[in-house]
């Protein structure tokens, strides 16, 4: 029985495990979130000042920068998850074993030649692991600003309405200045309805005389008055859809945005994103770790 109890105890002590597990991979993956914070709020503001300088009123870009807070509260909630797959277990992970079944010099720290779930890996791939926290980043964010997501909905309820709201003293004014030219040309839309023609050859051109006509100084030579519906088409229906337009290719130009801020386009450069690699800093502390 002494034997076995020894056995136990033996068994029941942990062995030393030189791999990236628990918190280091918590503590690394949040450190990236965190050095993206400046990144994403780069991004966020330039998208901000894209909003304000197509929005009819041209509110300030930090008025606008509220109108993205679906999409910042979406990223922080999921964030976490996708970096943390990313990098593990989706790229680092397993042992640091070569074809041969051996353990290279270097392995499993400080600098490991094999891709596997230790720090020491992490620290030679360095270069890819940059990519691979910017690829995820610009992945949750790009995604979030595609047309049709809740977030996205969200944002452009938000900017459709002030729109709306900014366009309201020159939809009052456009109703002031063309009241009677509207009048007159649903009247004569009346009018050539009910006769069949206007003089007499099919054509419902106005005569220029009598109460249901638009008088001819009025009239361009040889024009018949616009519509009503072709009157109010620029005013009522262009403008909203225009700034849905412009904003869903506002949004289309996240990951340009994140390449400007990283210092490259995050495409082929493998010691690329010189503004968002943090390597010496990063190095340390993933070393850090057992």
């Amino acid at each position: 029985m002494r034997f076995f109890s020894l056995i136990s105890v033996f068994l029941a002590v942990p062995a030393t495990v030189y791999a990236c597990e628990g918190d280091c991979i918590v503590d690394i993956t949040n450190a990236f979130l965190g050095n993206y914070t400046a990144p994403m709020n780069m991004v966020m503001q330039s998208l901000a000042q894209q909003i304000a300088g197509f929005m009819p009123n041209h509110p300030n870009p930090q008025t606008t920068l509220s109108y993205l807070e679906p999409i910042m509260t979406a990223y922080k909630k999921d964030a976490y998850q996708g970096m943390e797959t990313a990098i593990f277990p989706n790229f680092f992970h397993g042992k640091c074993l070569d074809d041969n079944g051996v353990e290279p010099d270097g392995c499993p720290n400080p600098d490991c030649p094999i891709v596997c779930g230790t720090p020491g890996s992490l620290v030679h791939f360095y270069s890819k692991l940059r990519f691979i926290a910017f690829n995820e980043t610009v992945h949750q964010v790009q995604a979030l600003c595609t047309p049709g997501t809740d977030a996205y909905k969200r944002v452009e309820k938000m900017v459709m309405d002030a729109a709306d709201s900014g366009s309201g003293n020159s939809r009052r004014a456009y109703s002031r200045v063309f009241p009677r030219v509207l009048s007159d040309a649903v009247n004569v839309a009346h009018s050539n309805k009910a006769s069949g023609s206007g003089s007499g050859s099919g054509s419902g051109a106005p005569s220029g005389s009598g109460h249901n006509s638009v008088p001819v100084s009025r009239l361009k030579a040889g024009s018949a008055p616009a519509p009503a519906s072709k009157v109010l088409l620029p005013v009522f229906l262009k403008r909203g859809q225009n700034v849905q337009v412009e904003l869903k290719n506002t949004m289309a130009t996240v990951r340009k945005l994140f390449g400007d801020a990283c210092g490259a386009n995050g495409d082929k450069e493998t010691n690329g994103l010189p503004n968002c690699s943090w390597e010496s800093a990063m190095k340390e502390y993933i070393l850090s770790f057992p």
